[in-house]
């Protein structure tokens, strides 16, 4: 009939149209479209100025040097979006997935062990039985801390020293220790001043805490915290007072009063993983412990900073990477190095 005859013919015309739509690809091979690596914040976000945005800075460098790959990030607001937001970005169908901090730990290894055929890769967390389909990455940054306490402990004026951390733990305490252990190398009569904000996002709390240390006399403050790290920033510009910065170089915050930062380099971390997966070599099951032999940390040489203390870090750095010097990262070490002093 004319009516089966006319669904017939609009049948072909959408098959035509849906081809004439499709790839242009041979059969068995995938459309030409860049591959993903997708990366999951903690609740710091992708602007803390700090941890999330070095790694994001690692991807854009690895997007923009590496043909046939881009990356995207997902934000998490809070702990509850870890694990959806970890599914967010195996659904997306990428090829590695980052996890950036170790507050993710569990989410991050119950979402590898769902899905094998997938790569992972987690900064600041390492385990005991390493999965196969998980990069580890983990820093010295009791190394790198200990290098801008000698520095703190250099520029005091005023013999006391603050100390910011973000949420206390293992983590943070690596920077504390390392830091404290700096300064006590170079001068033992420094008081350095302890406080956890209990927060990687509260700048108020950064500069309650700061103006707190700056009553105190403290003239340098180095912040391990995130975000919580601009509040501190603020109060060290208004009181006129030196501020430490942390994971990149944090000198905008407070142009005229950033003494220096300690650099975590979690961008080399995430470009040189990435760029490992594209050239097909990636590092799955395994642990990689970056300190300053291995370029891992490191600190801004700033215009602050006279030359004969920059001889001085160099030389202890040199000492760090040699073996002669071992950085504590636990308070118990902490009392031993300060006691062999």
């Amino acid at each position: 009939t004319v009516k089966k005859w006319l669904a017939l013919f609009l049948v072909l015309v959408l098959v035509l149209v849906v081809a004439g739509c499709a790839p242009n690809t041979e059969p068995g091979t995938e459309p030409d479209e860049d591959k993903l690596v997708y990366m999951v914040t903690d609740m710091g976000g992708v602007d803390d100025a700090s941890f999330n945005e070095s790694a994001w800075k690692g991807l854009e460098r690895f997007k923009d040097e590496i043909e046939g790959w881009t990356a995207d990030y997902i934000e998490s607001k809070s702990d509850e979006d870890y694990n959806p937001n970890l599914r967010t970005a195996v659904e997306s169908g990428a090829e590695l997935i980052w996890a950036i901090g170790y507050m993710m730990a569990d989410h991050l290894d119950a979402v590898a062990a769902d899905n094998p055929e997938k790569n992972f890769a987690i900064i600041d967390w390492g385990q005991e039985n390493l999965r196969d389909n998980v990069a580890y990455v983990l820093f010295k940054e009791n190394e790198g801390s200990f290098l801008v306490g000698m520095i703190a402990g250099l520029t005091t004026e005023s013999n006391v020293i603050g100390f910011i951390g973000g949420m206390e733990g293992d983590l943070i305490r690596r920077f504390e220790v390392g830091f404290r252990a700096g300064v006590h190398y170079v001068n033992p009569d420094a008081e350095v001043l302890v406080q956890y904000a209990q927060s990687w996002v509260d700048t108020e709390k950064g500069a309650q805490i700061a103006n707190t240390m700056i009553g105190q006399k403290a003239d340098v403050i180095y912040h391990a915290a995130g975000g919580v790290g601009m509040g501190v920033a603020e109060a060290c510009k208004d009181k006129d007072i030196w501020f430490i910065g942390v994971d990149q170089d944090q000198s905008a915050l407070a142009p005229e009063h950033t003494l220096t930062s300690m650099l975590k380099r979690v961008d080399n971390a995430t470009y040189s993983i990435s760029k490992a997966l594209a050239e097909g070599k990636f590092p799955g099951g395994t642990l990689a412990h970056l300190g300053l032999a291995e370029d891992g940390v490191g600190y801004v040489k700033s215009e602050f900073i006279d030359e004969e203390t920059v001889a001085k870090v160099e030389e202890v750095k040199q000492k760090i990477i040699d073996g002669e010097i071992t950085v504590p990262d636990t308070l118990e070490g902490l009392e031993e190095f300060i006691a062999g002093q």
